[in-house]
């Protein structure tokens, strides 16, 4: 899993890096080949400092909440409870069309918080899973934060009011 992660930002970090590659570009020292390309040489500099920025950037700071906090958290979250030491919802759809949907959705949101459940589905339902690895599989502010994000994606799309 750490490993998976690992490639994940690393494949995320060298889209960054390339598509920031023409702001680097004015910084580039150009220099023409004997097929009429153009050999670009880009200070190894640029490069650390672009992946510095990113990291600093997506990298969640994720704190353990406690027991009250949790507790406090679950007031404005309807039907998530704890279940294995996690965060846990399951949610019911018409059909696999709208699970299907609905977790295409949640998977957008996710990258953008950069955290991620575990999610499983049958027909016609799906289960989130939220704990944070890093922290030794814990409940954190990130978890919560995602939580209440999918819940209001989930009432706003009115999901709810087109359930069997």
């Amino acid at each position: 899993m750490k490993k998976r992660v690992v490639l994940m930002i690393n494949i995320l970090l060298l889209i960054i890096v390339t598509s920031s590659y023409t702001s680097v570009m004015g910084q580039a020292q150009k220099t023409p080949s004997k097929n009429n390309t153009m050999v670009i040489s880009i200070n190894g500099s640029f490069i650390k400092d672009a992946l510095t920025s990113v990291h600093n950037d997506t990298i969640p700071q994720y704190l353990k909440l406690s027991e009250n906090e949790i507790n406090e958290a679950l007031e404005d979250l309807p039907g998530w409870v704890i279940l294995d030491s996690k965060l846990h919802k399951t949610y019911t759809f018409v059909d696999f069309s709208t699970l299907f949907e609905f977790m295409y959705q949640v998977a957008d949101v996710s990258q953008k918080l950069n955290h991620h459940p575990n999610m499983t589905s049958t027909w016609n339902t799906l289960t989130l899973d939220y704990d944070t690895w890093s922290l030794g599989h814990v409940i954190s502010n990130l978890d919560v934060k995602a939580a209440r994000t999918i819940e209001k994606l989930y009432q706003d799309s009115n999901y709810a009011d087109i359930r069997s």
